[in-house]
C-alpha cells in the first residue's frame, strides 16, 4: 500500500498574517523540546495588529482552520514515520461572539480580520486566544503521548509543540473590549500544534470526510478498493481508540481513586482531524478532562459506556460514508441493504481489531460485541453490543 505519510491540505492559503517577534513566556512539552516548526521566537498576528510596529516582520500565508486557528501549508514536521503540518491556534477570532458588538477595529466591524477580545469563552479562554490554564492542560496531555506515533495507548492526538504569551501590546488592546464578562485569567496565549491534514471528520473545515468523501479520498491518493480497505482499517482502529479513551487512560489517583480522561464539550465530528492514511487524530486537547470513576464497578461501567455511546454516531457516520464510497469503487449499488452492510462492518471490525490493545471482538449470529478491558481501575471488562446482526433483510 502507498505510505500516505505526508500531510495533505485541500483548502488554499487565502489569509495572510505576520510573524511577530516575542520575548515573553513560552511553554514547551518535555517530549517536544527537540521539535522545530520555524515559529520559534514568533507569534502569528493579524495584519492590523502590526500597524506601526512592523520591523521587517515576515508575512505568512495560511489556511483558515475554524474560527481562531490556521494551518501553515508547506511547513512540515516529522515525528516517527509520520509527517505533520504546523497549526497555530489563538491567532484571533474571525467572527465576533455576539453580532457586531464592540468587536471593532478602527470603527469597522472585524468580520474578516481576526482580532482578540477579553470576552470569556467557555469560562477559561479569552475570545480569539487561549489561557495559560488551557495551554497547561494541552501540555500535560501531550506529555502523556508516545511521540513516535503521537498516541496515548492507540488514541492519536495532535500534539502541542509550544504555547507563547501574546505581546503585552496585543493584550492591552484587547482587555477593554468585551461584551458581557471579561477574562481575568492573566495573559493571552497562542499555541503551536501539529496536524496531519486540514480535513476534519464532519465540521470546522472547508473539506470534511463526511461531506466530501470522494474528493477527500482522491486528495489523499485513495483511488482503488485495496487502498480504501487499508484506509478503512486505520479509521476503524483509531476511531475505536477514541471511543474507548477512558479505558486507555484510567489510572489510580491517591486522592480521588480511579480517574480517566473524558470529553468535555468536544465532539469527534468537529475535533477530529483525518490523516491521509485514515487515522483519526484528536485536535482540541484542552477539551479532555480527568474525571473520577468512583469505586463502584457499576458507576465506572456507566461512565465508560456513556463515553462510547456519546460519540458512536459520529464514528459510524464516517464509516458508513466510506463504505458507500467503497461500493461505488467496486461497482456495487449505493443502496446496500442494512442487513448486508451490518455483516460487512462486522467482518471489517473483526479484521481491523484483531490483536488491538484493550479490545476484543466477539461475534455471533445475532450480534457483534466489543469487550473493553481497561488498563486499570475497578472494572475488569465491559461488554459493548456494537452491532445487531439479525433482521429481515431490509
Amino acid at each position: 500500500m502507498p505510505p500516505h505519510s505526508r500531510p495533505i491540505t485541500m483548502a488554499r492559503a487565502d489569509e495572510e498574517l505576520v510573524a511577530a517577534h516575542i520575548k515573553g513566556d513560552v511553554m514547551v512539552p518535555s517530549n517536544m523540546k527537540d521539535v522545530r516548526t520555524g515559529l520559534e521566537g514568533e507569534v502569528l498576528l493579524p495584519k492590523a495588529f502590526s500597524a506601526g510596529r512592523d520591523n521587517g516582520w515576515r508575512k505568512v500565508s495560511v489556511i483558515p482552520d475554524g474560527n481562531r486557528a490556521v494551518i501553515i501549508p508547506g511547513t512540515e514536521v516529522a515525528l516517527g514515520e509520520r509527517t505533520f503540518l504546523v497549526s497555530v491556534k489563538g491567532i484571533g477570532a474571525r467572527n465576533p461572539m455576539y453580532g457586531d458588538g464592540p468587536h471593532r477595529m478602527g470603527g469597522v466591524p472585524a468580520r474578516h480580520e481576526p482580532t482578540f477580545s477579553s470576552e470569556v469563552w467557555f469560562g477559561e479562554n479569552p475570545w480569539g486566544a487561549l489561557s495559560r490554564k488551557a495551554c497547561m492542560e494541552d501540555m500535560a496531555i501531550t506529555e502523556m503521548a508516545d511521540i513516535t506515533d503521537a498516541s496515548i495507548n492507540g488514541f492519536h492526538i495532535c500534539p502541542m509543540v509550544s504555547a507563547s504569551a501574546l505581546p503585552d501590546w496585543v493584550m492591552a488592546d484587547a482587555r477593554d473590549r468585551y461584551w458581557y464578562r471579561r477574562f481575568d485569567g492573566g495573559q493571552f496565549y497562542q499555541e503551536v500544534r501539529l496536524v496531519p491534514s486540514d480535513v476534519r471528520l464532519f465540521s470546522q473545515s472547508e473539506s470534511t470526510l463526511g461531506a466530501r468523501t470522494p474528493g477527500v479520498l482522491r486528495a489523499f491518493g485513495i483511488d482503488t478498493t485495496g487502498d480504501l480497505d487499508w484506509f478503512l482499517d486505520n479509521y476503524i482502529r483509531s476511531g475505536m481508540a477514541a471511543l474507548t479513551l477512558m479505558a486507555r487512560t484510567v489510572k489510580d489517583d491517591k486522592t480521588s481513586g480511579p480517574v480517566a480522561l473524558d470529553y468535555d464539550d468536544v465532539w469527534l465530528d468537529k475535533d477530529s482531524v483525518i490523516a491521509p492514511d485514515g487515522t483519526m487524530f484528536f485536535a482540541d486537547l484542552e477539551g479532555l478532562e480527568w474525571v473520577p470513576l468512583g469505586g463502584d464497578p457499576d458507576v465506572a461501567s456507566r461512565i465508560m459506556m456513556k463515553q462510547f455511546d456519546r460519540n458512536f454516531y459520529e464514528f459510524m457516520y464516517g464509516l458508513d460514508r466510506l463504505l458507500d464510497e467503497r461500493d461505488r469503487l467496486a461497482g456495487r449499488t449505493m443502496a446496500t441493504k442494512p442487513s448486508i452492510r451490518r455483516k460487512e462492518v462486522a467482518a471489517r471490525m473483526e479484521m481491523a481489531l484483531a490483536q488491538f490493545p484493550l479490545l476484543t471482538v466477539e461475534a455471533s449470529a445475532k450480534a457483534l460485541h466489543i469487550l473493553i478491558k481497561p488498563q486499570a481501575g475497578p472494572v475488569r471488562e465491559l461488554d459493548v453490543r456494537m452491532l445487531d446482526l439479525g433482521g429481515d433483510g431490509r
